[in-house]
C-alpha cells in the first residue's frame, strides 16, 4: 500500500469535520449525511463502497491527528 496523499476535496473535508465534531458516527450515518447534503446516490452499491473506503481513510487520518495532538500536549 502506497502512502499517497489524497486530494483534500470538499466532501473529504466535510467527512473529517463530521468525524471530529460528532461523538461517533457509523459509516452508514455519514453516508446518510452525504446523501442529504451533497446528493450522493448512496443507494447504488458501487457508490456506497467507494465512499465507505473514503470514510475509512478519513477516519484513520483524523485519529492519527488526535494521537499526534495528544502526544504533543503531554
Amino acid at each position: 500500500m502506497g502512502d499517497k496523499k489524497k486530494k483534500e476535496t470538499r466532501i473529504r473535508k466535510y467527512i473529517k469535520g463530521l468525524i471530529r465534531n460528532r461523538k461517533y458516527l457509523t459509516t452508514e450515518d455519514i453516508c446518510l449525511y452525504l446523501e442529504r447534503y451533497y446528493g450522493v446516490p448512496i443507494h447504488i452499491p458501487s457508490v456506497f463502497y467507494r465512499y465507505k473506503k473514503i470514510i475509512r481513510e478519513c477516519r484513520k487520518e483524523v485519529y492519527a491527528e488526535r494521537r499526534r495532538k495528544k502526544k504533543k500536549s503531554k
